[in-house]
């Protein structure tokens, strides 16, 4: 049964108008696109991933790129693990220059030390 969305009376499948209002009723349904939200036990699920040693960061970026095309995920999830794609290859770059710097330096120190 459908709900007549000007009063909200119950509405017959086959009536035309709401008996309660006289409001026209649409020939079909009216959609909604509303989804389910995630759980906060979904995002601690998410969030602890990237914790596991070793293989989480890869089973991590490996769902992230997942997540990010995935067409039946919210919009929202999408940006959402679009955002932390770039955050991860911003962390990424910025540890390899602070590295390879640090590096630089600690081995000019070893070898004027020496």
């Amino acid at each position: 049964m459908n709900v007549c969305s000007n009063c909200g009376a119950t509405l017959n499948d086959n009536a035309s108008f709401c008996p309660n209002c006289g409001s026209g009723v649409p020939a079909y349904p009216a959609y909604s696109s509303k989804k389910t939200p995630i759980s906060v036990g979904g995002w601690i699920g998410r969030s602890l991933i990237p914790c596991i040693p070793l293989v989480g960061g890869i089973v991590y970026l490996i769902m992230l790129f997942i997540w990010s095309g995935d067409t039946n995920k919210e919009e929202t999830f999408r940006n959402w693990a679009k955002a932390q794609l770039i955050v991860t290859a911003i962390v990424i770059v910025l540890t390899i220059i602070v590295a390879v710097v640090f590096g630089a330096a600690l081995s000019d120190l070893l070898y004027y030390l020496s």
